[in-house]
């Protein structure tokens, strides 16, 4: 076979790179991506004697533990979108978002999230296990979570607890949508720092025991 000159070779090499190679994302529009914000922090300095309270990471089902943003289509059926996910997994944004709201409502800055290498012993641990956490086929979102406060030093249940709350999707997009539910997850942290809030301090409660 004979061989091709030169010249032709040098021209085949430039109009193969010339040609645009598909490259994932290149054509396609920029992703939008959202997070869960806490409470504004108030201007009082918050209180460093108060209770200490750690929060264990939130669990939620693994259909909801993804990067994408769900909503309901049908009874079974769930929709994404390709372009609007969740800038970082959605448990450890709640998590931190609902340590930070304790913070502000309870009025103190020993709140952490847990594991935690301080060798501080939280007065209370708050565990909370996420059942739904979605847009339904009505435009609200929704949110439904089982939650816990134990001794922090017995790890005894000390109050259990359920949080179901709707709040309407006031907008299209994705971030009417994500609005709504900031909204139902602050909902959520103020009953459980309500709860907080009525138990006595541990030491209190362990003298009078």
């Amino acid at each position: 076979m004979p061989s091709l000159p030169r010249r032709s070779i040098l021209k085949l090499l430039m109009a193969a790179a010339a040609v645009p190679i598909g490259l994932p994302g290149c054509s396609s529009a920029p992703q939008r991506l959202y997070v869960l914000t806490p409470l504004p922090r108030q201007t009082v300095t918050p209180q460093r004697n108060g209770r200490s309270i750690g929060v264990q990471a939130i669990t939620l089902p693994e259909y909801l533990d993804r990067p994408e943003i769900i909503s309901h289509a049908g009874p079974n059926e769930l929709a994404t979108s390709p372009d609007d996910r969740w800038a970082e997994p959605l448990p450890a944004n709640m998590t931190r978002v609902v340590a930070e709201n304790l913070s502000v409502l309870l009025g103190t800055d020993r709140v952490h999230t847990l594991p935690s290498r301080r060798e501080e012993e939280a007065d209370y641990e708050v565990a909370i296990a996420v059942d739904r956490f979605e847009r339904t086929t009505t435009d609200n979102s929704v949110l439904d979570a089982r939650w816990v406060i134990l001794n922090g030093g017995t790890q005894k249940v000390v109050v259990s607890n359920r949080t179901r709350l709707t709040a309407p999707v006031s907008g299209d997009g994705y971030a009417a949508l994500v609005a709504a539910m900031n909204e139902t997850l602050t909902a959520l942290s103020r009953d459980v720092a309500k709860d907080i809030a009525n138990l006595r301090p541990r030491k209190t409660a362990q003298s009078g025991s």
